[in-house]
């Protein structure tokens, strides 16, 4: 009888330790599906961030290339008219047409 209480005693003893295990098991998956749920969203957050930012910087870029294209535009239009007053007074110099001005179309 003494055999069978200890036994017994054992297998509850072995038992408990299982069960704790068991306890301590799901209690570490709740604890990483939490950090993984909280990692997922960290990382979308993330992604989203990024993406808005690249297109805020796109924007820029294109805000800044289009300010360089009309400054170009403008200094490239104003030498031309400058040069066609240059060409005009040259032209005006060269045949002697002092007071009458005349624009060379071209």
């Amino acid at each position: 009888m003494e055999t069978t209480f200890f036994v017994l005693g054992m297998l509850s003893i072995i038992g408990a330790i299982a069960l704790a295990t068991i306890v301590w098991g799901v209690l570490k998956i709740n604890k990483l599906t939490k950090s993984i749920k909280q990692l997922e969203e960290w990382i979308q957050s993330n992604e989203r961030n990024r993406w808005d930012e690249a297109n805020r910087l796109r924007d820029d870029m294109d805000r800044k290339f289009e300010d360089a294209e009309r400054n170009i535009v403008s200094h490239v239009s104003h030498m031309v008219n400058e040069s066609k007053s240059y060409t005009d007074s040259r032209f005006d110099k060269a045949t002697g047409l002092t007071g009458e001005k005349k624009l060379i179309k071209g």
